[in-house]
């Protein structure tokens, strides 16, 4: 279990739709992705080659922010190494855009609670300040699929990042 998962799990099965789908808590790197049927082992590997220019890098959850009314989260710190991710893959895979393209400014970001009542998510963004900040260290990118076999998501690979520290 993640830092990040003890704390907010309680919020989320109840406030967060990807949750109900056993979504770990986590930062997107790029969503949505290819479908499951569609990940060669080609693409594994374009993936993992990708992935392993990255070091292993601390993060920090010590703010809870919102995106417009809809959904309350915690954002990493520091973020650039999220958005470097981010860019990294979706610049591979460019008929992926992340979110689809909905949105000029992707914020990495770990979701509390989405589309719920606004008085609950209010309270959860309360509760969970009390287990701030949140500290951890990113050391591999998991891809993760939904709908094989059923409509939960499963881990389908782990990329390693390395030792070292991004950027050293």
């Amino acid at each position: 279990m993640t830092p990040a998962a003890g704390a907010i799990d309680r919020f989320r099965r109840r406030l967060d739709p990807s949750s109900r789908y056993e979504m770990p808590a986590h930062v997107t790197v790029l969503y949505p992705f290819m479908a499951p049927d569609q990940i060669t082992d080609e693409v594994l590997d374009q993936l993992d080659a990708l992935l392993g220019r990255f070091g292993s890098f601390d993060f920090s959850l010590s703010e809870v922010r919102w995106f417009d009314q809809r959904v309350v989260y915690l954002a990493p710190s520091p973020v650039e190494t999220f958005r470097e991710l981010t860019a990294t893959v979706a610049a591979e895979f460019p008929q992926y855009p992340p979110y689809e393209g909905a949105f000029a400014d992707v914020v990495p970001h770990v979701t509390v609670g989405e589309d719920a009542p606004r008085a609950l998510m209010q309270a959860a963004g309360w509760m969970v300040k009390r287990w701030l900040p949140i500290t951890g260290r990113v050391t591999e990118v998991w891809l993760m699929a939904i709908g094989h076999p059923g409509p939960t998501y499963r881990l389908e690979r782990a990329f390693s990042l390395g030792e070292r520290t991004h950027g050293t």
